[in-house]
């Protein structure tokens, strides 16, 4: 009579580990996207907490083009309405602007979608569905990628440059996107810190698209 109790015990700490271990089960293995993507945010991830600080410097931007960064969309006191827009923002509504960030890895991306985050961020929607801790300054960025075309998985800092949009807007994934950029380009432009002229800048392997 003393098993039952020590089998109702180990069955009741294994059942949660059920959901878990099978959509794991489901996943493929890692492309090399997704290895290049891992080794490349290596060093970001030791730096999880102040990884912007280590960023290098932007060139110059376009003209008529905005600089901003994530620190810009939110005030820093949330009051009784919660989180609100900061004025700078919401004057760039509609007009064009340049960010800094990093694309988030999800296990199941819209094609023609990113989302760009301040840190190295991965998800997984198979496991978690929506339900995931992406902060609030997720930018839903557009890219212009025939119908149907993921978006490359690219590895590190990116520097994207599009038209800026703001207002809440239900997305075909469950999630709700409140801060979004419309690029111009289908190109994703790396964030590299500046080379002597003299030198030969190595050129950017392709790498393959999301699973």
């Amino acid at each position: 009579m003393r098993l039952l109790p020590l089998v109702l015990l180990f069955a009741a700490l294994a059942t949660p580990l059920v959901p878990s271990l099978a959509a794991h089960a489901r996943h493929a293995p890692p492309t090399a996207a997704e290895i290049a993507w891992a080794r490349a945010t290596a060093k970001w991830d030791l730096l999880r907490r102040d990884a912007r600080a280590m960023l290098p410097p932007r060139p110059p931007a376009p003209l008529g083009v905005t600089d901003i960064d994530f620190s810009d969309f939110f005030n820093p006191v949330v009051g009784d309405r919660g989180m609100e827009l900061t004025a700078k923002l919401r004057a760039l509504d509609g007009q064009k602007i340049r960010l800094v960030g990093f694309m988030v890895r999800q296990t199941l991306p819209t094609p023609g979608v990113l989302l760009l985050a301040p840190q190295p961020i991965l998800v997984d929607e198979i496991e978690y569905g929506a339900c995931d801790d992406l902060p609030p300054q997720v930018v839903r960025v557009f890219v212009p990628l025939p119908a149907g075309t993921p978006v490359p998985l690219s590895p590190g800092p990116l520097l994207l440059t599009g038209k800026l949009e703001i207002g809440q807007q239900p997305e075909p994934d469950g999630r709700n996107s409140f801060i979004r950029l419309c690029l111009d380009a289908d190109t994703l432009t790396p964030l590299v810190a500046a080379r002597p002229l003299a030198s030969a800048s190595p050129s950017i392997p392709q790498i393959s698209s999301q699973p």
